[in-house]
């Protein structure tokens, strides 16, 4: 990208609002303790060959904490760096497709969405993989028009790399072939690109197949219904700090931003072939993700999709631009202060949806409080104990190899329903919490906590709980901003 200085209006705003981005990215970003997944990045970092994940990002985050050691700040760094970098990306993608404009409109839907930052602070690969994503399409595109040797050589080695970062590449990778066999006439080098995408992923095949008959055997993400879209779309938008009221606006704003750019193309034929791309690498690996799901065994996760919601953005940007200004100018400000709520409720940890809207996330909990209590209550005749599993690796994390008394997680045996394929096993870490008067305890500590900020437990954990008030005498109650410690006795 050549230098240029910033002389007009619209270069100022769009410096701002990436000044903006960067901020936003940055800030507060080492506060929350490390949650399960990203417990797991770290020992996924120190043995990035040995897992079958897709492994660049571990690859690159285990040389990363060799430099920069481990902490909340430096894990989760990369990915805000990757997220940022991914907004100049679109802007010249949309640049390119369309016009300046929608490319700095795309950028600032993505820029402020609380999805995004959202990813931005957590140390996982989504941000690396939507960043290569992107610049593979922007390659990919360049390289349609130009058929430039150099072109074709970096998007293939992109391509490649978002392949060996994250599987969910693969539906892209898919969407692409797609969009040339109907749209773009087959020759050799296309045809050879494809084939060294292929082949290049062949190196790692067994890893992918281990893992994915691991989840072809059951794995914990229930199978998505049809209403599974709509709670993506307005996760892409709003992500997960929203309510009905904001994600009800959104709703009728991306009704009216998809009108106007599907009446805008219907109108200007010289925006078919790249509207057309936009909706190939959208709608084509979201689809197949939901009927894969249905069909075999779920994979459908929001985060997952995030490689696929830059086109989505770039969709709805396209119809704003082409909306008169006036109205254009109200609904923008509209959504930014749509935005700008949501961002503050990301920031003060708002989570007030169902769990169907926050399928496997949910608010970083303060583990280290609760390491340091338990440092100082627990006895060695104690059992600690759990109502589900989320907690457990964060603690083990910030107790640094503490040996506790004997370790519990409890479960209900009615809470795997129908769209679980494997049920939780029993073993001698993982019981029903009916058997605990066969243990040997002279108080037993349970951990618990809520999934957002409803300060109201997980079915699984009332169950547990409400059985062991019936069962055994309670004697403390401590909250730790919705982590729980229960002391009973018998």
């Amino acid at each position: 990208m050549s230098f240029r200085p910033m002389a007009d209006r619209e270069n100022i705003f769009f410096t701002f609002f990436l000044l903006l981005f960067f901020f936003l990215r940055i800030y507060k970003i080492g506060t929350h303790d490390l949650w399960y997944d990203e417990v797991a990045t770290v020992g996924y970092a120190q043995y990035p060959w040995s897992n079958w994940n897709a492994p660049l990002y571990w690859i690159v985050l285990h040389f990363w904490i060799k430099l920069f050691a481990v902490s909340e700040f430096t894990l989760r760094l990369p990915s805000a760096l990757f997220s940022f970098l991914s907004l100049i990306i679109i802007f010249l993608l949309g640049k390119e497709l369309f016009n300046k404009k929608t490319g700095i409109i795309a950028s600032v839907i993505m820029g402020l969405s609380p999805f995004h930052l959202w990813y931005a602070q957590e140390a996982r690969d989504y941000s690396m993989v939507l960043f290569l994503g992107l610049l593979s399409n922007w390659l990919f595109y360049k390289t349609l028009r130009k058929s430039n040797f150099k072109l074709w050589i970096a998007f293939v080695l992109v391509s490649l790399a978002g392949i060996y970062t994250n599987y969910f590449y693969i539906f892209l990778f898919i969407s692409q072939g797609a969009y040339i066999l109907f749209f773009e006439k087959l020759n050799f080098r296309i045809i050879i690109s494809f084939l060294l995408l292929a082949s290049g992923f062949v190196l790692y095949l067994s890893r992918f197949l281990s893992k994915f008959y691991f989840v072809w055997q059951g794995f914990w993400i229930p199978r998505p219904q049809w209403k599974s879209l709509i709670i993506t779309l307005e996760n892409f938008i709003l992500g997960y700090s929203g309510f009905d009221f904001l994600y009800g606006i959104t709703n009728v704003l991306t009704g009216l931003f998809f009108t106007s750019a599907i009446a805008a193309v219907c109108t200007k034929a010289g925006l078919r072939k790249n509207f057309a791309l936009c909706l190939f690498l959208f709608f084509i690996p979201v689809i197949c993700v939901l009927f894969f799901s249905r069909i075999f065994f779920s994979i459908y996760l929001d985060r997952g999709l995030i490689i696929f919601s830059p086109y989505f953005y770039l969709i709805l940007s396209l119809g704003i631009f082409f909306l008169k200004q006036k109205v254009k100018v109200v609904l923008l400000t509209i959504l930014i202060a749509i935005f700008l709520v949501a961002d503050y409720g990301y920031f003060k940890d708002w989570m007030f949806m169902p769990l169907e809207h926050h399928l496997g996330t949910y608010i970083k909990k303060p583990v280290k409080p609760v390491v340091e209590f338990l440092k100082d209550n627990l006895a060695p005749q104690d059992i600690l104990a759990f109502t589900n599993e989320s907690t457990i690796p964060s603690l083990r994390f910030y107790s640094q190899g503490r040996r506790y008394p004997s370790f519990y997680y409890f479960f209900d045996p009615k809470f795997p329903d129908s769209s679980w394929l494997r049920p939780i096993q029993e073993d001698s870490y993982n019981i029903p919490f009916y058997k605990v008067n066969n243990l040997k305890f002279k108080r037993l500590w349970v951990i618990s906590s809520d999934w957002g900020r409803s300060g109201n437990l997980d079915e699984n954990s009332q169950a547990v709980k409400n059985w062991l008030d019936k069962n055994l005498r309670l004697e403390l109650v401590k909250e730790f901003e919705g982590l729980w410690i229960f002391r009973y006795s018998k």
